[in-house]
């Protein structure tokens, strides 16, 4: 597995894209401080833990199920994308995946599986 990050201008790019569709679509970093793995002074530091997405429909049950219908329909196309993880009201994407995939291919996939779900509510 390789770790991948998007640049700025990746990043706005697919914010764009996932905005158009209604959701919101981050990236997840925590910032630390962490003194034993800089000489023992604090430092501040930053980890990079993947990518977000969230509905951000008016309708609660499509905010609600969207994120599990489109993790489930991910995870039984071919080749499958199940290392996707529910967080919150949302999907965690990782910066990391198997062989075979990178992360504007995941992003793409994301994106095209998530037009195909039909809305309780259309807006």
């Amino acid at each position: 597995m390789r770790l991948e990050h998007l640049t700025e201008a990746e990043e706005d790019h697919w914010r764009g894209e996932f905005a158009q569709e209604n959701w919101i679509f981050g990236s997840l970093t925590l910032s630390v401080t962490l003194p034993e793995f800089s000489g023992g002074t604090p430092s501040l530091q930053r980890m990079h833990f993947g990518y977000y997405l969230q509905p951000l429909h008016l309708n609660a049950d499509d905010r609600e199920d969207l994120p599990r219908r489109l993790a489930h329909v991910l995870a039984r196309r071919k080749p499958p994308i199940d290392f996707l993880e529910l967080a919150g009201a949302g999907l965690r994407i990782p910066h990391a995946f198997p062989p075979g995939f990178t992360l504007g291919s995941v992003l793409r996939i994301v994106l095209q599986e998530m037009r195909r779900l039909p809305l309780k509510e259309p807006l």
